[in-house]
């Protein structure tokens, strides 16, 4: 069980990095081409911006729960892990301050297991822009910005260390809106990153509940299996 608690939370750190994606055979030749390819600059302050203009951010329409229905990522280990995606569902419980963080739960499957991810987003004073604390001393935050927001759908960006990955979240995973996945596509180009970077998810499979030894927090910095073994984070 030891051995599996550190392959999942050498995965998590992962996924704060750059999360799971999905894609068919051939797009997956794709990727492997885009890998190869010359290393792009890192994004420019306004690639990680809202527009200048847009409405702010209500965050009372943010709580709750949500399923990740496409991703796009300029991650390398993304671009590589694209075949092995899972279920994924969130789910952000409000603070009870402005001031405190947000409490985020992330569930998904790791060898046919059920695991569940805890983190905090904390607060800036830029409306609808968070931070997501490093799993160690040495490892960079990771910038979280919600782009755009409503009763249905969610464009999330994340942006550490040079790469962007753009999520697109939902209320639920039938009756997609083809004109919402259109615009998140327009998105994630307008953030440098073409069809062959994005990763549809499954829509089904998603888990219910995790056991006690299959949850895994932060902890001083550290990612901690709840009821087991405390791990470190790093890349």
């Amino acid at each position: 069980m030891t051995g599996v608690r550190h392959r999942v939370t050498l995965a998590v750190v992962l996924l704060c990095v750059c999360l799971w994606g999905t894609t068919d055979a051939g797009v997956a030749k794709e990727r492997e081409r885009v890998v190869r390819k010359p290393r792009k600059p890192a994004p420019t302050p306004s690639a990680v911006e809202r527009s200048p203009g847009a409405p702010p951010i209500d965050m009372s329409k943010m709580w709750g729960k949500w399923y990740l229905l496409n991703l796009a990522s300029t991650c390398p280990h993304q671009l590589q892990q694209g075949a092995s995606s899972e279920a994924t569902v969130i789910n952000l419980t409000p603070p009870e301050q402005e001031s405190s963080p947000v409490s985020v739960s992330t569930k998904t499957r790791f060898n046919h297991d059920c695991w569940e991810i805890l983190q905090k987003y904390y607060p800036t004073k830029t409306n609808g822009r968070y931070i997501l604390k490093g799993n160690s001393v040495s490892e960079p935050s990771t910038d979280v910005i919600i782009m755009e927001l409503d009763n249905a759908y969610a464009f999330i960006l994340y942006h550490k260390k040079g790469k962007i990955t753009a999520k697109l979240y939902g209320r639920s995973t039938v009756n997609l809106s083809e004109p919402m996945l259109t615009k998140f596509e327009t998105l994630a180009q307008e953030k440098g990153m073409s069809l062959a970077y994005l990763f549809p998810f499954p829509t089904f499979g998603h888990c219910d509940s995790v056991t006690k030894d299959h949850v895994i927090a932060p902890l001083g910095g550290l990612l901690e299996t709840v009821g087991g073994e405390r791990r470190g984070g790093g890349d």
